[in-house]
């Protein structure tokens, strides 16, 4: 017996049975799988794009800084200074010869060759260079006297032996004058001993008293 306006047991039964089940919509702003509806977001992946974007503009305008201020730096340095070319005001300074050294070819010109004799007077202090044999004797007075040294070769304590000495003569061996002729001697002397291998530099010369 059927009521009315109702259904009964059996037919809510008969109607469960192969029922489909009801299909969610699908579409913009859903997602199937979940039971959940998920509005989809597009503008996050413009956001990424725009911050990759934005990074990249900054990356390539700290290089362009950094490669002109490199540039205006290389520009503003200063020029490498130019080599001196100070040149030695003397000969003897080129040579290595104290500054206090004479420069005898500028003082003094070249002396004609001496006609020999005796030019020293007893009771005198003369200057020796050289004591030895009569040939280096006179080789050596005449190197000096090329270099404006008024040199003589004379004849030595023993025989066979000359000696060379450089006038002018001194009263005390020890003055001003003579140690500005020894130096002058001395100067000259670093030439003789350049000029050919075994001549002394003549730096031992000392004063004698000559006794006639």
């Amino acid at each position: 017996m059927q009521r009315r306006g109702k259904a009964t047991l059996y037919e809510l039964m008969r109607r469960g049975v192969g029922d489909s089940t009801p299909s969610r919509p699908s579409g913009a702003g859903f997602s199937l799988g979940s039971g959940a509806i998920e509005h989809r977001r597009p503008w996050k992946g413009w956001i990424i794009i725009g911050v990759l974007v934005a990074v990249a503009v900054v990356v390539v305008g700290i290089v362009i800084l950094r490669d002109g201020a490199s540039n205006d730096a290389g520009s503003n340095a200063l020029p490498p200074a130019a080599p001196s070319n100070t040149t030695p005001s003397s000969p003897s300074a080129a040579k290595g010869a104290p500054a206090s050294a004479p420069a005898l070819s500028q003082g003094k010109p070249a002396l004609p060759a001496n006609a020999g004799g005796e030019p020293r007077k007893a009771g005198l202090n003369y200057l020796v260079v050289m004591t030895g044999a009569a040939a280096p004797a006179g080789e050596l007075a005449g190197f000096l006297r090329s270099k404006g040294l008024d040199a003589w070769q004379v004849s030595g304590n023993n025989a066979g032996l000359s000696k060379v000495i450089v006038l002018p003569a001194s009263t005390t061996g020890s003055d001003q004058a003579s140690e500005a002729l020894k130096d002058e001697v001395k100067a000259a002397g670093r030439l003789w001993k350049a000029a050919k291998a075994g001549n002394p530099d003549l730096s031992d010369c000392y004063y004698e008293k000559y006794k006639g």
